[in-house]
């Protein structure tokens, strides 16, 4: 055997036993192959909080009460009122009357009608009300969930905003938790097998798509049972 091959031979012995010593440390310390799921309480927390610990519910529960509520009761616009400026000049409108995050706006809405129709199998229900409108009436779907889509009700209060927050995560979480407390709160107390043909006044969020302003679909957030 040459110097050269033997040389060769050394190294790639010395390879290989480097390589045998480094995954033996690894096994030894726990370093291989080691998954931490994402998932566990604590980690998940400290992800969303940016590595501060976020408590989506806590910041619910300080502004349910206080402000959300009487927020909405207090600068909900009369459906007739708004629908009939959305259709005159939407620009105006809209920047008159709701609040823009992401380049969509958002309202805070009040109409009173009769309930038409209930949707309650779907994961994503709704029910249907009736208001007068004009010299008509308009079929307005209200949102009872048990899925609540969309961020109408935090963006359409004006004092949630994502510079409060640290992450997406965080933001986001806020409106899912906001849309879990109206159906808590809200569509939970609701006798859906009787509502049909009764009359009901509600106080509610939508987010307008800058088309059909007679399409509405409503977040209930105050509902009266008439």
């Amino acid at each position: 055997m040459t110097v050269t091959a033997s040389r060769r031979t050394l190294v790639r012995t010395a390879v290989w036993v480097g390589v045998v010593a480094l995954l033996v440390v690894f096994w030894l310390t726990g370093q291989l192959a080691t998954v931490k799921p994402i998932g566990e309480a604590k980690s998940l927390a400290a992800v969303m909080g940016g590595g501060v610990v976020f408590d989506r519910v806590e910041y619910v529960d300080g502004i349910w009460e206080s402000r959300v509520l009487p927020t909405v009761e207090q600068k909900s616009l009369d459906l007739n009122t708004l629908v009939a400026a959305l259709e005159k000049d939407p620009g105006a409108a809209s920047k008159a009357y709701g609040n823009d995050v992401g380049g969509a706006y958002n309202f805070l809405i009040r109409f009173s009608g009769t309930v038409t129709a209930v949707d309650a199998k779907s994961e994503t229900g709704s029910l249907t009300v009736s208001v007068p409108f004009e010299a008509s009436v308009l079929p307005v779907k209200v949102l009872i969930g048990p899925i609540i889509l969309g961020t109408a009700l935090r963006d359409a209060v004006g004092f949630i905003t994502f510079e409060q927050f640290t992450n997406q995560m965080q933001y986001g979480g806020v409106s899912d938790e906001l849309n879990e407390r109206v159906m808590k709160n809200v569509v939970s107390k609701i006798d859906l097998k009787t509502l049909v043909g009764k009359k009901v006044s509600i106080d509610g969020a939508f987010t307008y798509d800058g088309s059909n302003a007679r399409d509405l679909q409503v977040t209930p957030v105050i509902v009266r049972m008439e």
